[in-house]
């Protein structure tokens, strides 16, 4: 398979010697070689995230009969699993047995900012339901997750607890990194009362406030959000405050900086135009609204986003945009922007006024 397909110098140990095979490199066996480990490499991402295999290995190195007895699997099959990912960096085989890398470590389930509960939900039967259909959705009209559940998603997990719980979680493990972006990216110290708007549990914001003593800031979400932040209260800042609400009815008035982070892109241009004009109606002359997305890069460049988008395609109206298609929308809802900010990861700040 092509060499060039295997991340291991992003995990940061040595790339086992290569041979370069011009064979190898033939657009053929380049699609083949995707074909054959990327589609199978989230599936087995998600069975170590499952497994907690990383969080069982620590910071130790662990003979392979150790780590299958405390992970409850066969040893031989379990190497199995663990060459293919040390193959890509994830985990790392040596004569004593296993360690983590750079890569793995990410998967432990306790650090701040694990990606273990991001890993479940992409291997999770909603999600693997609905890309077996991708290319029903590139037809239908609609998502095809609510063809295949009955439903629309957000309407789904309301009654599937185990469900909720998941995508709960990859939210959170999906911020961690969010809010050390927007932390190295913008300057909050000036932004007076904030407001974030549909951003779930609070971390994002709580984040925020514990990098800015002297700020207040407020949650709006759903009542049902409200009443999970109301019994898991643990870790959040004191200075954070929550309230009920439905941004498609209404945004309350009164705050200098309201952040949207991850909205926008679940909902339509007609239902995120709406949000957007609820927020310019409670912002003052100097108020300010953070928008924190995915933009997509030009044609032909490799792009996250483009991969997201497929995600918003088969499970909700949602869309990812470009810069362009965020400033149509914004003068329509009577905003103007005024600055856009690469954080040092995936997402794009665009900083918006009042016009």
């Amino acid at each position: 398979m092509s060499h060039t397909l295997t991340p291991t110098l992003a995990a940061g140990n040595p790339s086992p010697e290569q041979h370069h095979d011009p064979m190898h490199n033939t657009p053929r066996n380049s699609l083949l070689a995707l074909l054959g480990m990327q589609s199978l490499l989230v599936h087995a991402i998600t069975a170590a995230a499952r497994l907690k295999l990383a969080d069982t290995l620590g910071e130790q190195t662990l003979s392979l009969e150790v780590l299958a007895r405390q992970s409850g699997c066969r040893p031989q099959a379990l190497k199995r699993l663990l060459r293919a990912l040390a193959s890509c960096g994830i985990f790392f085989e040596t004569e004593e047995g296993y360690r983590n890398t750079p890569l793995s470590a990410t998967l432990h389930s306790e650090r701040p900012d694990s990606l273990h509960g991001w890993a479940c939900f992409m291997g999770s039967a909603q999600v693997n339901r609905c890309f077996e259909q991708l290319d029903v959705a590139l037809a239908a009209d609609g998502p095809v997750f609510d063809k295949i559940y009955g439903q629309p998603f957000f309407d789904y997990l309301g009654q599937d607890a185990e469900a909720r719980d998941i995508f709960a979680r990859a939210m959170t493990s999906y911020s961690a990194s969010g809010l050390d972006d927007a932390l190295a990216a913008f300057d909050f110290s000036a932004s007076g009362q904030l407001f974030d708007i549909g951003s779930g549990l609070g971390k994002f914001l709580s984040g925020i406030l514990d990098a800015n003593p002297h700020l207040t800031g407020t949650l709006f979400d759903l009542p049902e959000v409200i009443t999970q932040i109301d019994r898991q209260t643990g870790g959040l800042n004191p200075r954070l405050t929550w309230q009920a609400g439905d941004f498609f009815s209404g945004i309350p008035a009164g705050a200098d900086t309201y952040i949207l982070r991850h909205v926008l892109h679940d909902w339509s241009d007609e239902q995120a135009l709406q949000i957007l004009r609820n927020c310019r109606r409670a912002m003052h002359a100097d108020a300010q609204l953070l928008i924190f997305e995915h933009l997509l890069a030009g044609d032909n460049q490799p792009d996250y986003a483009k991969f997201l988008d497929l995600v918003m395609l088969t499970f909700l109206n949602g869309r990812e945009r470009s810069e362009a298609e965020y400033r149509h929308l914004l003068e329509q809802a009577d905003l103007r922007l005024e600055q856009r900010i690469k954080t040092p990861g995936f997402h794009t700040l665009l900083v918006v006024k009042p016009r």
